[in-house]
């Protein structure tokens, strides 16, 4: 898989995500783009993507929400958990993801880290400053 295609399932798992949770008017980390991150691909030098947000308009029914979500990672061929106590939450790894979660307390959020592959991720950074290359 290139660093692109990572990137573009990355949002699309997150879209998803945001689709079957039941919440409106999610305020997304960063500008709305994934965010690249440093990883070990293979014994390489690699690149992940990450991203997350939160709604400022949360579902009305948590544990159905949570079961939702839950339904739609496993569709998609993530290993999900759901844990009631002491809110809803839903935790993944697996398939399109390195690893995914998605609470409802005190409001609905989603943090997720996908999958690491060969590439550099200063290259992805666009219009953000990045640091200097270390020669």
């Amino acid at each position: 898989m290139t660093p692109e295609q990572a990137r573009d399932q990355t949002m699309s798992v997150l879209n998803g995500t945001i689709s079957a949770s039941g919440a409106a008017d999610w305020v997304l980390d960063g500008d709305g783009s994934a965010i690249p991150q440093q990883c070990n691909a293979d014994g390489e030098g690699g690149v992940t993507f990450g991203h997350g947000g939160y709604a400022t308009a949360p579902g009305e029914d948590p544990a159905a929400d949570a079961q939702r979500v839950a339904d739609y990672w496993t569709s998609i061929g993530i290993e999900t958990r759901i844990v009631s106590d002491p809110t809803p939450t839903v935790f993944g790894r697996g398939g399109p993801v390195n690893a995914i979660s998605f609470g409802t307390a005190p409001g609905y959020t989603i943090s997720l880290g996908g999958v690491c592959v060969p590439g550099d991720p200063l290259d992805y950074y666009g219009d953000t400053p990045t640091p200097a290359r270390s020669s």
